[in-house]
């Protein structure tokens, strides 16, 4: 009888841990961080695990970088997409290509050139690769996504025409990772604001268990309170904002690189951290450069 009533004991213990478990909800964490502002920088390597080419087996440079930043609550997102050839220099190795930082110095040091470059704090990193990149999208529903001009896969095994497509997993990645045109990355980044503007949106509708499979898919590394707080950046979402790191081509010789203007990084800078009245009025110069940096829905790579 004892033993029953102490198994019973451990079994009523057992179900009020398990409440209070359940307890802990997506709500309860927003509640903890509201009004905090979150940024989250998203690396895409060029990685892919299945490939036939050996060097696409073993890269890891990062080519497709873009930070998202919201004060939690608000329900304004903005996104700052990174070129992945822009001109960085890492302490004790010099001048080099933001996309060559996460194989010297890894996620932390990632990090820290990202946030040296734009002037934003950045809380959390998510690294994913090709493989995980698609097996995340193949558990959501598919987007649509509109196409100015044709796309097709390095591998030739994705074609896509002008005009609307609804993206099978390999066909979105196809659509990010395509260059092959007159601005070359520069364009490619500006397709990216308008699919990672179509992912958000797709991220905001999901249920909160959904969204924990999807987040841990893309990056094994994530922790429950990373992916809490991620959701409560994208939940709900109202006013969406796309930026690109202003800046210009590098001409001569030798390596190519995209040359950040800091001033006008600074300005958008101060728009994602809502410091507005703390910046003097932009010149004609920084005015052009955020009006043609920011993502007003066109797809700018012609």
């Amino acid at each position: 009888m004892k033993v029953a009533r102490q198994k019973m004991s451990l079994f009523v213990a057992f179900l009020s841990l398990f409440s209070v478990l359940l307890s802990v909800s997506p709500s309860y964490a927003k509640d903890l961080v509201q009004g905090k502002r979150y940024t989250l920088l998203i690396a895409g390597l060029d990685h892919d695990g299945t490939s036939k080419d050996p060097d696409r087996r073993t890269d890891a440079h990062t080519d497709a970088l873009v930070l998202l930043s919201s004060k939690l609550g608000s329900g304004v997102v903005n996104a700052v997409h990174i070129p992945r050839d822009t001109r960085v220099y890492v302490p004790h190795e010099g001048y080099t290509k933001i996309n060559g930082v996460y194989l010297l110095r890894g996620r932390k040091g990632l990090s820290t050139a990202v946030s040296t470059l734009t002037g934003i704090p950045i809380d959390d990193v998510l690294v994913m690769d090709f493989a995980r990149f698609r097996h995340a999208l193949s558990l959501v529903p598919r987007m649509p996504f509109t196409l100015d001009r044709p796309v097709m896969a390095p591998e030739g095994d994705v074609h896509l025409s002008v005009g609307t497509h609804v993206l099978s997993p390999a066909e979105a990645l196809a659509v990010v990772r395509f260059r092959h045109e007159p601005l070359g990355d520069i364009g490619r980044v500006h397709r990216q604001e308008r699919f990672m503007r179509s992912a958000v949106d797709v991220a905001s509708k999901l249920p909160y268990g959904l969204f924990v499979q999807v987040m841990k898919t893309l990056d094994s590394q994530v922790t429950d309170q990373d992916i809490q707080i991620a959701y409560a950046l994208v939940h709900p979402v109202i006013e969406y904002h796309a930026h690109s790191v202003p800046g210009n081509f590098s001409v001569g010789p030798g390596v190519s690189y995209w040359l950040p203007d800091q001033r006008g990084m600074s300005a958008i800078a101060a728009l994602v951290l809502h410091h507005e009245e703390g910046i003097p009025a932009f010149s004609a110069w920084h005015s052009r450069a955020l009006a043609v940096d920011a993502d007003d829905g066109r797809d700018r790579s012609h």
